[in-house]
């Protein structure tokens, strides 16, 4: 009679540990799929005058820099503005003076808005499509809302810009850019859509072509 009291009670005893070793493999499971979701990386779509650009935001990796970027494009920033910079190894734009010398002016303080150099050493300028914060002038927490591109690695940027995104399509668009092209439009896409073919054709831009200013000062590169 014991014997079968001992051997019951230890049945009990292991059938309540599996259960709870399979409650807290599923709390982990649920925990790990809730943050893969909540931290999932939002992409971005460009129209510009030379087709889309779509850009990988690393929002979990630079929130500061991240989530600057994402309200601008909210905001409905970035249509109009044109890539004022075009070197053989960056494209830049997003700047509202359309030569480099513009800021994003926040409507709640009336002044120009900028955010701190964030630095994740994960992200480097090892290969063309990575997307940065630039700056017009020499203080490196002085980045607002202008943006550049690169289209071949530069890893002596390292640690002096903030790396943001990455282009995960759109790369012919991006190497075809010439001065004076501009951005159409601006959208976070949903983490659910797919991204259109790239041969997709942009929409039309205006009519009037931008003429495009002869002094275009130096981003500090």
């Amino acid at each position: 009679m014991r014997l079968t009291v001992v051997i019951d009670r230890r049945v009990e005893l292991f059938a309540a540990k599996l259960v709870c070793s399979m409650l807290g493999a599923i709390v982990c499971l649920l925990l790990q799929n809730t943050s893969s979701v909540a931290y999932e990386d939002p992409i971005v779509r460009l129209d510009t005058s030379r087709g889309p650009i779509f850009i990988r935001v690393f929002l979990s990796a630079t929130p500061i820099t991240s989530n600057n970027f994402l309200d601008l494009v909210q905001r409905g920033f970035y249509p109009g503005k044109i890539f004022h910079r075009i070197e053989n190894w960056c494209i830049q734009g997003g700047d509202p003076n359309g030569n480099g010398s513009g800021n994003f002016i926040d409507p709640a303080t009336g002044g120009p808005r900028f955010i701190p150099l964030e630095i994740n050493r994960n992200l480097r300028h090892t290969s063309a499509g990575m997307v940065a914060m630039a700056r017009q002038a020499k203080n490196i927490n002085s980045a607002s809302c202008q943006f550049y591109i690169l289209k071949c690695p530069m890893p002596q940027l390292d640690g002096q810009y903030a790396i943001f995104g990455k282009v995960v399509g759109g790369m012919p668009a991006v190497l075809s850019m010439r001065r004076g092209d501009f951005i159409q439009s601006a959208t976070i896409l949903e983490r659910q859509q797919p991204m259109p073919a790239q041969t997709q054709q942009a929409p039309q831009g205006p009519t009037v072509p931008y003429e495009p200013t002869t002094e275009v000062p130096t981003s500090g590169f």
